[in-house]
């Protein structure tokens, strides 16, 4: 019979994985257009500045104000990502303290997302918290903190070689469009990818990107915060996965949404909503 986890033996490794315009095999509407249509979409460069726009002034921002900055950050790319958006990736993520760019050829998302996991893995970690994040979305200040507190109690409810999942369902949506923007609460009621961490013994199979987000509770034991609001989640014309909320919307006051994003997030209600398409 295996053993349960003794709480104090987990030195978890957080990783935080994005995805920059990763070229990959399968696994989003944009595959239908076969690799070369799929390349020449993703490489087009006003779709790279919006991007980057995004990238810059949401994602890294959000990563940048995180309560505990003891995580790994890796940036997955494609090998033939352009040369100088990749020399502008590099730049960015020089003020982290462990952050670095994967490039990869072209393979499935789980088999690229867990060699770029494998490249940053420290030696000295009993388990890896693989975290997932888009490149056009935000984390909650305290997000990296809350998955190293709940993750590591949570796998101790399982056998020892069980991984376990920590997600958050409580955040943002902001609608990014021609017309202006808009900034509403949504509960989901399943679970989200943005933020939503895996913890497993290091070397194991599985990561946060063994299977659809919407699935996980499927397959493995779960936990769902839902008190905190963790995200902001971007709707704009670059999608590529549908950007409806499956859960409650909440149309906050103006009030009420300074106050949310002042407590949990490092933006202004103003500088979301001046955000263009």
């Amino acid at each position: 019979m295996k053993e349960f986890l003794m709480l104090e033996s987990i030195r978890a490794q957080a990783i935080v994985v994005i995805r920059f315009s990763y070229l990959a095999e399968a696994g989003f509407k944009l595959s239908r257009e076969g690799l070369e249509g799929m390349r020449q979409t993703l490489y087009d460069p006003a779709r790279l500045e919006r991007r980057f726009r995004l990238f810059e002034a949401v994602t890294l921002r959000s990563l940048a104000a995180q309560t505990d900055p003891d995580f790994t950050l890796v940036v997955l790319i494609g090998e033939d990502f352009p040369s100088e958006a990749r020399a502008r990736l590099e730049r960015l993520l020089k003020p982290y303290q462990d952050a670095r760019v994967v490039a990869l050829p072209v393979y499935n998302n789980f088999k690229g997302t867990k060699l770029a996991i494998e490249a940053c893995r420290k030696e000295s970690a009993t388990h890896v918290l693989s975290v997932r994040l888009d490149d056009d979305d935000a984390f909650g200040r305290d997000v990296i903190a809350a998955q190293k507190a709940l993750a590591p109690r949570v796998a101790d409810l399982g056998r020892d070689d069980a991984p376990a999942v920590i997600c958050f369902n409580n955040g943002l949506f902001l609608e990014i469009g021609s017309d202006g923007n808009r900034l509403y609460g949504v509960i989901e009621k399943l679970p989200l990818g943005i933020g939503m961490g895996m913890i497993a013994p290091a070397g194991a199979r599985p990561t946060i990107f063994s299977t659809d987000h919407r699935r996980v509770h499927t397959r493995w034991n779960v936990y769902t915060e839902a008190l905190t609001p963790r995200f902001i989640r971007t709707v704009h014309r670059d999608n590529d996965s549908s950007a409806i909320a499956s859960g409650e919307r909440i149309d906050h006051s103006a009030e009420a949404l300074d106050e949310l994003l002042a407590r949990n997030f490092p933006f202004t209600r103003n500088q979301l909503l001046s955000l263009r398409p």
